[in-house]
């Protein structure tokens, strides 16, 4: 992680850029954190979307307080309720290493 005191650097956004593909970049203005830069050449756009969504994050934290109050069903509950077939386990196992 850098840090870059906006007050001194002489920075292009282009350079900063750059500067971020080796981690994330703090600015900071009077030696307080003021916003970062960080590398999304390989991520996702929706993800990154989502994540930054105040409604989305709302509609998280309730759904992960109602889990907490009131629990909730398995996945192979809501299948049978809906009239579905159990869901297979498709997870393979790792065949272990011989020596």
């Amino acid at each position: 992680m850098k840090l870059v005191e906006l007050e001194k650097s002489k920075l292009t956004i282009d350079e900063l850029a750059k500067l971020a593909k080796g981690g994330p970049v703090i600015l900071t203005r009077k030696g307080q954190p003021l916003a970062a830069v960080k590398d999304l050449s390989h991520s996702d756009w929706e993800a990154i979307s989502l994540a930054n969504n105040p409604r989305f994050q709302r509609l998280i934290e309730e759904s992960r307080r109602s889990f907490q109050e009131e629990g909730g069903i398995t996945l192979n509950d809501l299948r049978q309720e809906l009239g579905l077939p159990p869901q297979k386990n498709n997870r393979r196992r790792k065949k272990s290493l011989k020596s």
